[in-house]
């Protein structure tokens, strides 16, 4: 697929304040240990590590990922000294069995070409009796309204948008998907649940500017649109979000599913 989260800052302006913003959630329903060693699998720019640190005070942390300059970001704004940032890949890492007491990846499984056999290597590093835990976005209908409301403007102005809304290169992102990929692996205790919350724009331009980056299928889209096109989904928007304010906060929801479960003692 094509490569749309390459820079690192316009990533962390556009997709890191949600990572940011759900970290703490994902871990409460994960149930982290504190002391025990800990694993994020494909870090990206580090919001999963950071949230853990301040989880977990007695904990090591580390994170992997595939792309080096995420990785180099990361390094650069992780300042505990409990984190490590290496450059990894999720289908095979590189520690030993039973390495950490708790294994867990944010945001990452809709992207992995094979999700079983990351799944499974997070399995094989995560102790007896410790726990592996997932989350995903929700691409069901009211999942994700952030993509959701701009789809709904995009369509009116190019009908061939509706492709844009049902991306199906994203995996595990409906109900028991993730649930039965953690069965497929072996794991135990098995809980999944949704997870809806919110994120507030302090101003229109603060939700549409990180747009013009190009991050993911969506920034990508809006990136290739002619300028009056962009302007026109530009000011579809404003009124959506709006009305007739000229400027103002606003905010919008989303929904993400978790998964967490043990491996057999």
């Amino acid at each position: 697929m094509p490569n749309h989260f390459s820079s690192t800052e316009t990533y962390d302006n556009y997709m890191g304040r949600w990572s940011a913003r759900f970290a703490p959630l994902f871990l409460d329903f994960a149930g982290v240990s504190d002391g025990e060693r800990a694993l994020d699998v494909g870090c990206g720019t580090g919001a999963l590590s950071r949230a853990l640190a301040l989880a977990v005070p007695r904990s090591e942390i580390v994170g992997v990922d595939p792309s080096e300059p995420f990785i180099a970001y990361a390094r650069a704004h992780g300042a505990d000294s409990r984190i490590k940032f290496e450059v990894g890949n999720a289908l095979e890492l590189s520690f030993s069995d039973a390495a950490f007491g708790q294994s867990l990846s944010l945001f990452v499984f809709m992207l992995i070409p094979d999700g079983e056999k990351a799944a499974g290597e997070m399995r094989r590093v995560t102790r007896p009796a410790g726990t592996v835990a997932v989350c995903t976005w929700d691409s069901g209908d009211g999942g994700m309204e952030l993509v959701s409301t701009l789809c709904d403007e995009a369509v009116k102005l190019d009908p061939a948008v509706e492709e844009l809304r049902a991306d199906r290169s994203m995996k595990y992102n409906h109900r028991g998907q993730l649930t039965e990929l953690f069965e497929a692996i072996g794991l135990e205790n098995i809980e999944e649940t949704g997870i809806e919350f919110g994120m507030e724009f302090s101003s229109f331009d603060d939700y549409w500017l990180p747009y013009l980056g190009g991050v993911g299928p969506v920034g990508a889209y809006i990136q290739d649109l002619s300028p009056e096109d962009r302007d026109a989904l530009r000011e579809a928007l404003r009124k959506r979000h709006l009305g007739k304010k000229e400027d103002g906060p606003f905010s919008l929801r989303k929904r993400a599913w978790s998964v967490k479960g043990t491996v057999p003692s």
